[in-house]
């Protein structure tokens, strides 16, 4: 899966939700396999089916193109 670490986390690219959720379940287990003690996860989804998904790279351009 394309990805983009930000300041404020990590941005997952994909158009198979299944697969996301088993990777954002995959990277919960493996940080408590490093044996920290608690993990807080926030998981927000942007699921538009009315219109063409655009990549990451195309929605930042757009951000930066209104500037």
């Amino acid at each position: 899966m394309k990805y983009q670490i930000t300041a404020m986390g990590t941005q997952i690219e994909s158009d198979n939700l299944k697969a996301l959720y088993e990777v954002c379940a995959e990277v919960q287990e493996s940080i408590f396999e490093m044996g920290v003690p608690r993990v807080y996860t926030v998981l927000k989804i942007d699921d538009r089916r009315d219109k063409e998904n655009r990549t990451l790279e195309e929605k930042v351009k757009s951000v930066k193109n209104r500037m």
